[in-house]
């Protein structure tokens, strides 16, 4: 399932690494942005340990990088599933123009039925969530049907898969 999930995101346009080791996925991550402003949203407290020192997501109409975390993957359209309730977080994952998710492969189900469980979940929390699935980069074709990318979101989505966790 795996495999046809990383087949559908990189179809859609999304730039994918796999890393069997979490730590090797975060030390990657941490390269890719060394140097930007860098806005953030959905973050574990894994991933805050190693990106200490990341700017927060207010700074996101100006940073460089987004970073989020998806909580599952839909392997057969290779889209993601993300948390985006607070809206200053949200922006994170909108206003850059890259965009960096964290998933983990043990979260990917097979199609949007599978999410079922994990949509509950989230939704049983008892407040207003809001949730994104996003497949590719931003994309459109409003304007005389010819397909530009980056115009409502990021030019490019980078996906981390971290394995074994």
């Amino acid at each position: 399932m795996l495999e046809t999930f990383i087949s559908a995101a990189e179809a859609a346009g999304t730039v994918v690494k796999r890393f069997s080791v979490p730590d090797e996925g975060f030390l990657y991550l941490r390269g890719a942005i060394e140097g930007k402003t860098v806005a953030a949203s959905g973050i574990t407290d894994e991933m805050s340990t190693w990106l200490a020192g990341i700017a927060t997501p207010e700074a996101s109409d100006k940073a460089d990088i987004g970073i989020s975390f998806a909580q599952a993957g839909v392997a057969r359209t290779g889209s993601l599933l993300l948390e985006l309730t607070d809206p200053v977080a949200r922006s994170a994952t909108a206003l850059p123009p890259i965009h960096y998710v964290v998933l983990k492969a043990s979260t990917v189900v097979a199609d949007l039925h599978a999410l079922h469980d994990v949509l509950a979940a989230l939704l049983a929390a008892g407040r207003g969530v809001y949730l994104s699935l996003i497949t590719g980069p931003s994309r459109t074709a409003d304007i005389e049907r010819v397909l530009t990318i980056g115009v409502h979101g990021p030019c490019e989505l980078h996906l981390l898969i971290l394995e074994g966790v």
